[in-house]
C-alpha cells in the first residue's frame, strides 16, 4: 500500500501557485463594512423638531404668562418710562406719579430759568389712558396677532404716545405769572440833570413774552414738552415810544429854571409847611413823554414819590409825606401849573396800658374810635387787659378817607359846648352846641367831613335829623355827625332849650339855621376837630 504525504503535495501546490520573484504576505488582509447614513439623519430631524417644539412651547408659555397675568407686554414705554411687566392700574399710578406729582418743566428766554409743574403750566397727563394705550400692545388680538406684536416689541422697543390734556387759560396764566422776570420794558429816550445842565438819555429796546407763539408750543406738541421737562419761550420785542429826546431839552431847559414849590398841610396840627425845590430837586421830574400832539416834557410820579421821601425825613415824629398818594396828583398839577399841596400822613404809634385803663379810655385819649383799636389788635380781649400790654394805635390820618380841604376847619370843644368854623384862618362862625351826654359821649379826635343828608333818620332812637354831617362812624356802619335839632316820628322838636349843654346820643346839635349855614359851607373833606 502507497503512503501519499497531502501536506506536502498541498503546500507544493500553492507554491507553485505564487508568481515568480513575489514574496509572499504574512497574514492576510480584513474586508471593511460600509456606515448606515439614514438611521443619522433621522435621528437629527427628531432631536431639531423637538427644539422647535419646545422653542415654540416656551415662547408659548412666555405670550400665555403676560396674557394670562394681564401684564403691559416687554419692550414697552411712554414718556420715558419703562411699564414692561405692569398691569394697567400699575402703569397708570407710575405715570400720574411720575409726571403729574413729580415732575417740573423748566420754562426758559434764555436768559432766565424758571421751574413750573405741568399742572401750573396747564398740562396734564392723561396716565389711565395711557397706561390703557400701553396695554393694547399685544392684547386683545389674535393669538398669531398678539405674539407678533409682543416679539416685535421686545426686540425694537414700542414708545406710546402719552395722551395730554392741555389748558390754554392755565397756561396763559402761567406764562403772564412770568412776565416780570422774563420780560423787560423798553426804555423811553429821556433827560437827566449832568454837570448842572440836561442832557439827552438814548432809549432802549426791551422784551417781553410773545404769548401766542408759546402756547402754540405747548397746543401742538405738550407730550413733546412733558417729555424733554423743557419750554423755551418764544419772546417778541418792545419799541420805545420816544427814540429821542434832543428835541425837547432846549424846552425842560426853560422848566428847569423856574422850581416850583412844594406846600404841605398838617391837618392833625393845623399846620403849614413848604419846600421851594432847587434845581437838583426838580430836575429828576422833568421826563419826555407821548402827548396827543407827539412827545413833549412830562413829569416822572415815581421821581416826584422819591421827592417826598427824602422831605419827609425833615417831618420825625411818625409824620410822612405820601408818595404813593400823591405823586400822581403832583405831576398832574406842576403839568397844568397848579399850585403843588398835599397833606401829610401819620403812622400808626403803639401805647402801653396803665393800671385801671379801660378800652374806651384809651380810645377818648388817644382820639380814636375803641372798635378801631379792637381792629388793629385783633387779638386783644377788652375785658382782659393789663399794665403792660402794647397796643397799636392806628394812625390818626386813618380817619380822613378823603382829600383834605386846607383852608376851612370845624373845631368843637366838648367842655365849652362850642363850635368854631374857619376859613383861610379866620373865624366864620360861632355856634352853642350839645354833644353827646354820659352814657352815649361824643368821641374826641380829628375827622373829616364825609356825608351830606338833608334829613337823616336813626332808627335807634326814632329820630329824623335835619342837615346832617356825618363826620366818623362810632361803630362800623353807624356815623356820627353835625346836625340841626331833631324830631321824633310824632313831630315833637328835641333839644331847643338845652343848647349849651350835653344832650345826645354822641351827635353835635346846632340850632336849626346855624345847621343850615354849615350844610352848606362844610365840603367834603373839610377837618373836624374835636376836642375834650
Amino acid at each position: 500500500m502507497r503512503h501519499v504525504d497531502r501536506t506536502a503535495g498541498r503546500a507544493n501546490a500553492a507554491v507553485s501557485q505564487e508568481p515568480v520573484g513575489v514574496a509572499a504576505p504574512s497574514r492576510r488582509r480584513s474586508a471593511r463594512r460600509p456606515i448606515p447614513i439614514a438611521p443619522l439623519v433621522f435621528g437629527s430631524l427628531i432631536a431639531i423638531t423637538l427644539a422647535g417644539l419646545l422653542a415654540v412651547a416656551a415662547v408659548l408659555s412666555w405670550y400665555t404668562y403676560y396674557q394670562f397675568k394681564d401684564l403691559i407686554v416687554p419692550g414697552v414705554r411712554a414718556s420715558g418710562l419703562s411699564l414692561s411687566g405692569l398691569t394697567e392700574a400699575q402703569a397708570a399710578v407710575l405715570l400720574d406719579q411720575s409726571w403729574n406729582a413729580g415732575r417740573h418743566i423748566q420754562v426758559s428766554d434764555g436768559l432766565t430759568t424758571q421751574e413750573l409743574s405741568p399742572t401750573q403750566l396747564g398740562l396734564h397727563l392723561d396716565a389711565i389712558l395711557t397706561a390703557r394705550k400701553a396695554y393694547s400692545i399685544g392684547h386683545g388680538q389674535s393669538t398669531p396677532s398678539g405674539l407678533s406684536q409682543m416679539i416685535f416689541s421686545l426686540l425694537n422697543g414700542r414708545e406710546v404716545p402719552a395722551a395730554v390734556d392741555t389748558d390754554v387759560e392755565m397756561a396763559r396764566q402761567a406764562l403772564e405769572s412770568l412776565l416780570p422776570v422774563m420780560s423787560r420794558p423798553a426804555q423811553d429816550a429821556t433827560i437827566r440833570l449832568q454837570d448842572a445842565d440836561l442832557v439827552a438819555v438814548p432809549s432802549q429796546l426791551g422784551y417781553t413774552i410773545n404769548m401766542e407763539e408759546t402756547l402754540s408750543t405747548l397746543v401742538t406738541d405738550p407730550s413733546r414738552v412733558l417729555a424733554d421737562g423743557r419750554l423755551q419761550v418764544k419772546l417778541m420785542p418792545v419799541l420805545p415810544r420816544i427814540t429821542d429826546a434832543t428835541p425837547y431839552l432846549q424846552a425842560a431847559r426853560q422848566v428847569l429854571e423856574n422850581p416850583p414849590v412844594l406846600r404841605a398841610y398838617d391837618p392833625i396840627r393845623d399846620q403849614r409847611l413848604e419846600w421851594p425845590l432847587t434845581r437838583q430837586q426838580f430836575a429828576p421830574w422833568l421826563t419826555v413823554e407821548p402827548g396827543e400832539n407827539g412827545p413833549q416834557i412830562g413829569y416822572n410820579p415815581e421821581r416826584i414819590a422819591a421827592t417826598l421821601t427824602a422831605l419827609s425825613a425833615e417831618l420825625g415824629e411818625g409824620r410822612y409825606l405820601d408818595g404813593e398818594r400823591f405823586a400822581v396828583t403832583l405831576a398832574q398839577a406842576v403839568q397844568a401849573g397848579q399850585p403843588l399841596n398835599l397833606s401829610i400822613s401819620y403812622s400808626p404809634t403803639s401805647y402801653t396800658i396803665q393800671p385801671g385803663d379801660t378800652l374806651l379810655r384809651i380810645a377818648w385819649n388817644q382820639g380814636i374810635p375803641f372798635w378801631r383799636i379792637l381792629q388793629a389788635n385783633p387779638s386783644l380781649d377788652p375785658e382782659a387787659l393789663y399794665a403792660g400790654q402794647v397796643l397799636t394805635i392806628p394812625a390818626k390820618t386813618d380817619l380822613l378817607p378823603f382829600p383834605v380841604i386846607p383852608n376851612k376847619r370845624i373845631v368843637i370843644s366838648i367842655d365849652n359846648q362850642r363850635l368854631w368854623a374857619y376859613e383861610n384862618g379866620e373865624l366864620v362862625a360861632k355856634e352853642v352846641i350839645s354833644t353827646g351826654m354820659d352814657r352815649s359821649p361824643t368821641q374826641p379826635g380829628i375827622f373829616q367831613v364825609q356825608t351830606h343828608d338833608p334829613n337823616a333818620y336813626a332808627s335807634v332812637w326814632d329820630l329824623t335829623m335835619p342837615n346832617f354831617i356825618g363826620i366818623y362812624e362810632a361803630w362800623p356802619g353807624f356815623m356820627n355827625g353835625i346836625h340841626g335839632l331833631p324830631v321824633l316820628s310824632n313831630g315833637r322838636r328835641l333839644w331847643a332849650n338845652v343848647l349849651g349843654q350835653p344832650a345826645s346820643y354822641g351827635c353835635i346839635i346846632l340850632d336849626l339855621p346855624a345847621s343850615e349855614w354849615l350844610y352848606n359851607w362844610a365840603e367834603e373833606g373839610v377837618v373836624v376837630e374835636i376836642t375834650p
